[in-house]
């Protein structure tokens, strides 16, 4: 039990000084909210109340990740992906014209619809494949929809976005990948830069 304990109080402790340093992105309030529950959930492990401590740290987690924008522990380019941490990357970002493209994305800061017993995470995705000048090549015609249902709101949440790269002629490109939160409204893009050869 001392060591969940000391491990729980070493999350808590870090989970408050990253609250605190992100204070001037998100708003002073919401990060006292979250930091507050940190140093909370501090206390009651220190009392042994090892129940209510992890309930005050999931409030700080949750306060943290409303108040956190949108945005991505990982996007990269991938052959596989089988779940969410479990997927093979595609070795550089070198592709030929025509071929299927895989993208591997893991978003923070996301919301939860909730629909009776269940939570709904969805997201809405648009690419557009851009040279150096920032001239638009290539276009999806309409924006792609990814959702997932489950019963208990999860943050261990992964995007896969395929797609056929078009005919383009071989040079540098930036892929502009635009991910809207439909629960919240947040909209962040990734970029990634992409040969084709």
């Amino acid at each position: 039990m001392n060591l969940v304990g000391s491990r729980l109080a070493g999350i808590a402790m870090a989970g408050a000084m990253a609250l605190a340093s992100m204070a001037p992105i998100a708003g002073a309030a919401s990060a006292g909210e979250a930091a507050s529950k940190a140093a909370e959930a501090e206390g009651l492990l220190a009392a042994g109340k090892v129940k209510e401590a992890i309930d005050a740290f999931d409030a700080s987690a949750e306060a943290f990740w409303k108040a956190a924008p949108l945005a991505f522990r990982k996007a990269l380019f991938v052959d596989d992906v089988k779940s969410y941490g479990e997927y093979v990357a595609h070795a550089g970002s070198t592709f030929a014209p025509g071929s299927e493209l895989k993208i591997y994305a893991e978003p923070v800061g996301f919301g939860w619809t909730d629909e009776s017993d269940t939570h709904r995470i969805a997201f809405k995705t648009e690419i557009e494949i851009r040279n150096d000048k920032g001239v638009i090549f290539a276009k999806s015609p309409a924006p792609a929809k990814l959702e997932k249902i489950g019963s208990s709101p999860s943050r261990d949440f992964h995007l896969t976005v395929g797609f056929r790269l078009p005919e383009l002629k071989p040079g540098s490109y930036k892929l502009i990948l635009t991910v809207t939160d439909e629960a919240t409204g947040k909209t962040a893009p990734i970029e990634l830069p992409l040969t084709i050869s």
